[in-house]
C-alpha cells in the first residue's frame, strides 16, 4: 500500500504525481511534496535562494538527485560538496550534514528508506513532519 495525500492506494503498485501533492513551506526556505510506500519516502523539494538547513543526520540512507540549481552540502569533517542539477549524491545512515543553497533557486529529489517513520524516528522541522533526527 502506499500513502499520496491523505490516500492509501491499496494493490501491487502506486500511480501518483507530484500535481496530485500540496505543496507545503515549512520554513520559509523549502516548500516539500512527499509521497511514501510501505517501504520509501520521496519528497520533492524546492529551495528557495539563500536556504540554509543546520547540521543534521538521518537514521537511513539519503540519496539526493537535484533537479535544478545547485544544492551544497557541508558533512561534519569540513569537506564541502556540490551537487549542480543532474546531478546525485548519496549520504550514509548518521552522516552529519548542513545543505545550502548559494544562488537561485533549487530543486531535488530525496529519497529514503521509511522504516523510520515506522519506527517513529522523525523529527519535525519548526513543526512539520520530516524524516529527519538529530537536528542540531
Amino acid at each position: 500500500m502506499a500513502r499520496i495525500g491523505n490516500r492509501i492506494l491499496p494493490g501491487r503498485y502506486t500511480l501518483g504525481s507530484w500535481k496530485m501533492q500540496e505543496a507545503r513551506d515549512t520554513q520559509q526556505e523549502l516548500e516539500h511534496k512527499v509521497i511514501t510506500t510501505d517501504r520509501m519516502t520521496v519528497i520533492r523539494c524546492s529551495y528557495k535562494a539563500g536556504s540554509d538547513f543546520p547540521s543534521h543526520f538521518h537514521p537511513q540512507e539519503q540519496i539526493t538527485i537535484v533537479e535544478e540549481g545547485t544544492i551544497v552540502f557541508e558533512f561534519e569533517d569540513r569537506e564541502v560538496v556540490s551537487v549542480t542539477a543532474g546531478q546525485m549524491i548519496a549520504i550514509p545512515a548518521h552522516v552529519r550534514h548542513a545543505t545550502r543553497v548559494p544562488e537561485g533557486q533549487a530543486r531535488a529529489l530525496n529519497l529514503f528508506l521509511a522504516e523510520s517513520r515506522v519506527a517513529g524516528q522523525v523529527r519535525s522541522f519548526q513543526g512539520e513532519q520530516l524524516p529527519l533526527a538529530g537536528v542540531d
